[in-house]
């Protein structure tokens, strides 16, 4: 019956979860990691947690990068589901030239932010009854700070080369940049890996620190026009490409993952390296995820992805229908994970992360 849908736990968690199932209350942490086309298989099941979180009281600490930051962005407005739509809408839109620039890809991305965040909207947004919005970028160090095409592939380059030594030597090249909103710090806020530097978020500088979180090197120029934090900012994803961070230290509460893959790969310079997130961070995680069944089945027998914009360069109709069947199919991912929450069988089907 549960074919479509994956769900995987860490050690504390999935223990938890096979005496008493997933008592969303438990829930204090929502992640969302980088992916760009990669998050349209995961629209439904982002709506059905919308609706399970309906009413609550207690803080829900939201932390993404790149287009999981995007998402959070769409999860704590007054009317989520309407966000996450008009988001997944003007997504699929998008179009380029045959060599789109910088500019150009800056320009899109701007206007699929304001087509789902009214700026009237965000401070409301950012004093939501219970959710705290938190994303994270990368403030840049050296060669990195350079728009320069050979002196920021040559910085990429190095820190490519010194992330294949130990992911720490990345702490060479950038320092994490946690933004926040108003509030208690969220659980996670000790991450320590990294130098890391926590700015506020306000009305004046959201969209912009929004905008740095997902500012990938060579696509798109670094943000340094974001108020009350100095420096150039660039995709949140080089560092915590599917977020190997200490979520939740030493409590019993829930981080809940919906993610593209059932693995996580910790740094964007570690996606051929096969390197492994810390187990001790993930111990809270349930990580909700499309199966191989799933995706066997899709057209393509793959989800979207960035590569697709090459693949059908000047046929964007395809494209963009490719885009909506994987869509339309992902209802059932929503259908399976609602069920098995509500049904308690999630306690048979969950699997060791």
């Amino acid at each position: 019956m549960f074919n479509n849908i994956s769900i995987l736990a860490g050690s504390k968690a999935i223990q938890i979860i096979r005496d008493e199932g997933l008592d969303i209350s438990r829930v204090k942490v929502l992640a969302g990691a980088s992916g760009s086309a990669k998050f349209l298989v995961l629209t439904a099941i982002d709506r059905v947690l919308m609706s399970l979180f309906k009413g609550r009281t207690d803080p829900l600490y939201l932390i993404g990068t790149s287009i999981g930051a995007f998402r959070m962005a769409a999860f704590c407005q007054t009317d989520p589901f309407s966000a996450i739509g008009i988001l997944e809408k003007e997504y699929i839109a998008q179009q380029y030239n045959l060599r789109p620039t910088k500019q150009e890809v800056i320009r899109e991305t701007q206007r699929i932010m304001d087509a789902y965040i009214d700026d009237k909207e965000i401070e409301a947004m950012l004093n939501h009854p219970f959710m705290r919005i938190c994303f994270m970028s990368n403030k840049c160090k050296g060669l990195l700070k350079s728009e320069r095409f050979l002196f920021l592939l040559l910085g990429l380059g190095l820190a490519v080369g010194a992330n294949l030594i130990s992911r720490d030597k990345l702490g060479l090249f950038f320092e994490r940049a946690l933004f926040c909103g108003p509030g208690k710090a969220p659980p996670f806020v000790s991450m320590n890996q990294f130098s890391m530097n926590v700015y506020g978020l306000t009305a004046s500088n959201f969209k912009s620190a929004l905008l740095s979180s997902g500012s990938m090197p060579i696509a798109m120029e670094g943000v340094s026009s974001i108020n009350d934090a100095p420096g150039l900012f660039r995709d949140g994803g080089i560092l915590d490409y599917h977020l190997d961070i200490p979520f939740l230290p030493d409590e019993d509460s829930f981080v809940l993952y919906p993610h593209f893959y059932e693995k996580i790969t910790p740094g964007w310079f570690d996606k051929k390296l096969n390197r492994k997130p810390c187990s001790n961070n993930m111990k809270n995680v349930v990580l909700v995820a499309p199966s191989n069944e799933f995706v066997e089945r899709l057209p393509f027998v793959k989800i979207p992805d960035r590569k697709d914009f090459m693949t059908f360069k000047g046929k964007d109709e395809q494209r963009m229908m490719y885009w909506n069947i994987v869509v339309e199919k992902s209802r059932q991912l929503g259908d399976e994970f609602f069920e098995a929450v509500q049904s308690g069988k999630i306690r048979q089907i969950v699997k060791p992360l």
